[in-house]
């Protein structure tokens, strides 16, 4: 049976590499010619740089993005756990003197060194095709530091061995690493995994993603409101094509037609104007109902939700992320009014007292689009201003901003009463 981990350190926020590689890892197991198994386990060595709460965003991540894993710390059925490496510190000391006990490693400093075969290493990567390393490139390592902990190369190993790992699918960055696994799995006398080493994520310079000076952490995607959907579609095109050249398609379409021929070998970029542009496609496929109880939790349930319904028809065209529904009509359910925007110099023209005169004449009743229109239309008429620059200040006045929906629907929306006192407001400000 097919069986494919990701390993992550709990060493931080759940990061968009990790989220990259284990949607790569989730697709080859899923699709239906291999029925295999995706295994989560935690590389927790690093007992220095483990933070608290690291592990917990790593599961609330990649359960927000929809991959789901068979096994890991939290689905320990006991056959092939634990899947903490904290928690192998025997096993790894028992492999590590086994290698002792066959001469081929030896103790140096209290640490546990293994010795270098000066075999050349050769694999056939999946993605990249044949790969070889010089034997003397490879020299000798330690495998179990002096306090009893692995490193990488070794922990990695021992618990693919032990996890019946199939296929090892991971970040490029590993092709320096590989050799030595290769010589780990050779001294136990075992057949290595199949590599597949994944292209790594670049920024818009062409530098690899960096925490430091990039958006990586799942959590920022969250916040700002992009959809989980689109986010892994956006991570699905970063090295893979679509046969058909689809850019838009889901999570299950993804792993019916992955295949490691259509990954490319060059590093993506990860540009995120077309994650904006993919979140955008996936605002508009959602429905209006839908989208609106995505924005109301969005809000933390804020607002009412009739409200948020009866505005999203609005602002959908032009939303990206659900958090610009707020940049565009946060004026409409935030109940402090924004601050007056004194946008033309006709604005006592526009606004003055006989334009707030015919709306405060306009009975609720008929207090919709159509007759808004008309009366706003008059207005204008006697402000004896340009049509556009009227509506300008309209809008500047009752939200603070240039950019709303459409400006009758927002009034209609925002109600008699309070569409007169922001205009009200706004003129005794501008008077000052």
């Amino acid at each position: 049976m097919i069986r494919v981990r990701i390993a992550p350190s709990p060493t931080g926020f759940a990061h968009v590499g990790t989220a990259y590689t284990a949607l790569f890892n989730y697709a080859f197991a899923k699709n239906k010619k291999n029925e295999g198994k995706f295994i989560l386990r935690l590389e927790d060595t690093d007992v220095k740089r483990n933070v608290k709460g690291a592990e917990e965003a790593i599961y609330e991540g990649l359960s927000w993005l929809g991959l789901s894993w068979d096994e890991g710390p939290d689905k320990d059925k006991g056959e092939y756990g634990p899947y903490r490496q904290s928690e192998r510190l025997k096993t790894y000391r028992e492999w590590a003197e086994r290698l002792l006990k066959e001469k081929k490693a030896y103790e140096d400093e209290g640490a546990i060194r293994f010795k270098n075969t000066g075999k050349d290493m050769v694999w056939d990567d999946l993605i990249r095709g044949k790969i070889s390393f010089p034997g003397g490139e490879v020299t000798d390592f330690v495998i179990l530091k002096s306090d009893g902990y692995p490193t990488y190369n070794f922990g990695a190993v021992i618990d693919d061995i032990l996890m019946e790992i199939t296929h090892v699918i991971r970040g490029e960055e590993h092709i320096s690493n590989t050799p030595r696994q290769l010589a780990l799995y050779t001294a136990f006398a075992k057949a290595h995994p199949k590599f597949a080493h994944l292209p790594t994520l670049r920024n818009k310079d062409r530098k690899k993603l960096s925490k430091r000076r990039d958006p990586v952490d799942l959590r920022v995607f969250r916040e700002k409101g992009y959809l989980p959907e689109a986010l892994v579609n956006f991570l699905c095109l970063l090295g893979w094509s679509h046969p058909q050249g689809k850019e838009i398609f889901d999570l299950e379409e993804f792993v019916r037609l992955f295949d490691f021929k259509r990954v490319r070998s060059a590093g993506p970029i990860f540009d995120t104007t077309k994650l904006d542009w993919i979140n955008g496609e996936y605002i508009r496929k959602t429905n209006n109902d839908s989208l609106a109880k995505l924005v109301w939790e969005y809000a933390e349930r804020k607002y009412p939700l009739e409200k948020v319904e009866e505005i999203i028809p609005l602002v959908r065209e032009r939303m990206n992320k659900l958090s610009e529904f707020f940049t565009l009509a946060g004026f409409l359910v935030e109940e402090k009014p924004p601050k007056p925007l004194f946008l033309t110099d006709s604005y006592s023209a526009n606004i003055s007292g006989a334009t707030i005169s015919k709306l405060n004449n306009l009975p609720e009743s008929r207090w919709n689009k159509q007759n808004l229109d008309k009366v706003l239309g008059e207005a204008n008429r006697m402000a004896g201003t340009a049509t556009g620059d009227f509506f300008m200040d309209i809008r500047g006045t009752i939200a603070g901003s240039s950019v709303t929906p459409p400006i009758t629907e927002s009034i209609e929306i925002l109600g008699k009463k309070e569409t007169i006192d922001r205009l009200k407001t706004g003129q005794k400000k501008f008077s000052k």
